[in-house]
């Protein structure tokens, strides 16, 4: 008889499988579902929890949830659209051209 791990999110994954950092998944859990958007956000199915690096915690009951990769968003890590406003390719350093009138 194999012995039982004492703790089950330490037992190896499964062929394929990235170790969940933590906890384990529970049994028939659907995998998260990420989606990234060229030039936008990546979108996240929810509900989400979202541990920050200085360890506070945010969450969002929403049925999908954008997170901000551009780092504009006022509303980190959440995305706020603020990408929209200047895109990647005005990085350049110049000056960005003004809209037209």
């Amino acid at each position: 008889m194999d012995p039982v791990p004492e703790n089950p999110a330490a037992a190896e994954p499964a062929p394929g499988e990235a170790p969940a950092p933590g906890r384990a998944a529970p049994a028939g859990a659907r995998p998260v579902r990420i989606t990234p958007l060229a030039e936008g956000p990546l979108l996240v199915d929810g509900p989400v929890e979202i541990v920050l690096p200085d360890g506070t915690v945010r969450r969002s009951e929403r049925p999908v949830v954008a997170l901000c990769r551009c780092r504009r968003s006022l509303r980190d890590p959440f995305c706020d659209t603020s990408h929209r406003r200047r895109s990647r390719s005005d990085r350049s350093g110049g000056p960005t051209p003004s809209p037209p009138a």
